[in-house]
């Protein structure tokens, strides 16, 4: 038995598909025997027999019995995941659906695609979930494979030495603002400070705008000092789409990953390993977020710096990931 997992290119721009994708076979590059390269791109119009012809290049190297680690989804449509899964299993592999977003869940004009996905996921063997909650809900709408793996934090590979976190009242953002109303018209009294494409049609008065950065100039910045923000596009959490909290946050990994304490809110699936560690502030609104950094001391902010080390060790050294991966080939038969 050999291991292959997915990895999709073609995306413009460094997306966080790309990234995050890219960071898991970095990390599982010494513990599976090959990448599965999976290219972006328009397929609609190509002939089903030349479609076929590229699934068998494309899984060349998959043999009976092998087990694919399929990235979900990939973006090219729930029909080509699907008939790429279909010639995986026709050739004897064996997949695992590494579950990292879904579509039909994230985006609700979506939402009349979620029996082709169920229908997809039903082919695995093991599934690997965000979330607890993800998986209930995937059950709900049909999911009949028992072994599942929830993946609760991402990781990143990180190799160069970073800051050790001094005391600010500041807030750090990463994202695209045209998603997130809510910082154009920042209202609260601790400064934030914006990491993403920068939007022309936006004003930036009220909010420090760092641009794009690559993730070492990132996390050394973020490594200085202050607050990461975990939030969804609405400022209350009362009008949050079910979404966020079933998914697991990509930012919370990178402001533990710089060592920073988080501000996060309390749906997020990862709220209570927050709480429990001890490395950030679980509230209900962004108001309470403002108070609890303007209240928090330098001896609180630097416990807070402390009991992340340990978390930040596990992150930035992909254990997270490794463990994820361990547990999952101990669930295949």
């Amino acid at each position: 038995m050999r291991i292959h997992v997915t990895n999709v290119y073609g995306f413009s721009g460094m997306s966080t598909v790309l990234q995050s994708q890219h960071e898991v076979m970095d990390i599982l590059k010494d513990l599976s025997d090959s990448e599965i390269g999976l290219y972006a791109y328009i397929y609609e119009a190509e002939p089903k027999n030349e479609l076929s012809s590229r699934y068998d290049g494309i899984i060349a190297r998959v043999t009976p019995g092998d087990v694919v680690i399929f990235q979900s989804p990939t973006w090219n449509g729930v029909d080509w995941d699907n008939g790429l899964v279909d010639k995986i299993k026709a050739y004897g592999g064996r997949v695992v659906f590494f579950i990292q977003d879904v579509p039909p869940i994230q985006f609700e004009n979506n939402y009349f695609l979620m029996p082709y996905f169920i229908n997809m996921y039903n082919k695995a063997e093991v599934v690997i979930v965000p979330s607890e909650r993800m998986y209930q809900r995937l059950v709900e709408e049909g999911l009949t494979v028992k072994k599942y793996v929830v993946q609760k934090m991402w990781d990143f590979n990180v190799h160069m030495d970073l800051h050790t976190p001094s005391f600010e009242r500041k807030l750090y953002f990463l994202g695209s603002v045209s998603r997130f109303p809510y910082i154009q018209d920042w209202k609260c009294n601790t400064p934030l400070y914006c990491f993403g494409v920068h939007q022309p049609d936006y004003d930036y008065s009220k909010v420090h705008f760092g641009g794009w950065l690559n993730k070492p100039e990132l996390l050394l910045e973020l490594s200085k000092g202050g607050f990461g923000l975990v939030w969804g596009t609405s400022e209350d959490p009362k009008d949050e789409k079910v979404y966020y909290k079933m998914n697991c946050s990509y930012k919370l990994a990178s402001y533990l990953s710089a060592g920073i304490p988080v501000i996060v809110p309390d749906y997020l699936s990862n709220a209570d390993f927050v709480k429990e560690k001890g490395i950030g502030f679980v509230v209900s609104s962004l108001v309470e977020a403002d108070e609890m950094i303007q209240n928090c001391t330098e001896d609180n902010y630097n416990q807070m710096v402390s009991n992340l080390k340990h978390v930040q060790y596990l992150i930035n050294n992909g254990y997270f990931t490794k463990k994820l991966f361990v547990d999952t080939i101990m669930a295949l038969d």
